[in-house]
């Protein structure tokens, strides 16, 4: 389901599957830790981080907002020199 969800907001923000990695907790989603993180990579090597508790993922709501904010942070492209 967050899967889901990751892959929805980021086609908002004008992000393709191929276009990013989402990884959890290192590579492997861990159960057991209190508080998850969540990279989210694009394929230019900007990455943004989520946390997120274990009570916030069982609520399908909470993780909406940082997951936006993660790639909103991800769509912002920086200024070139000189301009």
């Amino acid at each position: 389901m967050l899967d889901d969800l990751i892959g929805a907001v980021a086609q908002r923000h004008g992000f393709r599957t191929s276009d990013y990695t989402a990884t959890w907790d290192g590579g492997q989603f861990d159960a057991s830790l209190e508080t998850h993180a969540l990279v989210i990579r694009a394929n230019d090597g900007r990455q943004a981080t989520v946390h997120l508790s274990t009570e916030a993922l069982s609520d399908p709501w909470k993780p909406l907002k940082p997951i936006e904010a993660a790639f909103r942070q991800l769509t912002r492209r920086a200024r070139p020199r000189g301009s």
